[in-house]
């Protein structure tokens, strides 16, 4: 009687000690799957668009720039660099123990009625270009597609909603009212925002822009193909 008692109380233990080790496994396994997936979410941010605009702007914050700066800035950092080093030894009289970017933000701030102008000018310049670059693909399609319309129903892309933002800034002009892709094309057809247009003296308008900037090639669905 005694040794059962005695093999019973070391079961009992024996199956504490095996319940116990079951549950600290299952913790570790908790555990380490946590961490994989705060690595991976840390992975995902750190390689997001939005995470170097972030990481790369907060400087810039915080040395004095404002949003209503932007264009100056643009214009100011792509100038060559001896225009650069001059604008930037002018705006540094006076500031003998200021920092880089605080002089380039006094430069930016003395002149920015004007740099601004120049950036927005610069900014809708290259709007128009990556426009035209993406209408390139689309023209192609639609040579393929020629009975496919259905595209004009579709959201605006991210190029026509650009260059139309750019257009508006730099002409001072009323923007269309939520337009589609086909509406957002022949505003800007309109409004001489096609460069092809402009620089061939064409007759007829150039396909639109159709796939995001995020895109690295056409897709038929984009365009107006039945899906």
């Amino acid at each position: 009687m005694d040794y059962d008692r005695e093999e019973m109380r070391r079961r009992r233990e024996y199956d504490k000690a095996m319940a116990a080790q079951n549950r600290m496994l299952e913790k570790v396994a908790e555990l380490k799957r946590a961490a994989r997936s705060a690595k991976s979410r840390l992975l995902a941010t750190t390689r997001s668009e939005q995470w170097h605009r972030m990481a790369l702007g907060w400087l810039d914050r915080e040395a004095g720039y404002t949003g209503e700066m932007a264009s100056a800035r643009v214009w100011l950092r792509n100038q060559p660099l001896r225009t650069y080093i001059e604008l930037m030894l002018q705006a540094a009289n006076g500031m003998s123990s200021a920092t880089n970017l605080e002089i380039e933000v006094a430069a930016v701030n003395a002149n920015l009625a004007e740099w601004s102008a120049k950036g927005d000018a610069l900014l809708l310049e290259r709007a128009k270009r990556d426009y035209a670059a993406d209408g390139a693909s689309f023209e192609a399609w639609q040579r393929e597609h020629p009975d496919h319309e259905t595209w004009r129903r579709k959201p605006p892309t991210r190029a026509q909603g650009f260059l139309i933002a750019r257009m508006t800034a730099v002409l001072d002009i009323e923007p269309p009212v939520r337009p589609n892709r086909g509406e957002a094309h022949d505003w800007i057809d309109a409004h001489g925002g096609n460069p092809r247009l402009d620089d061939e003296g064409s007759d007829h308008p150039t396909a639109p822009a159709v796939r995001d900037s995020d895109s690295n090639a056409p897709h038929p669905a984009q365009h107006g193909e039945p899906e």
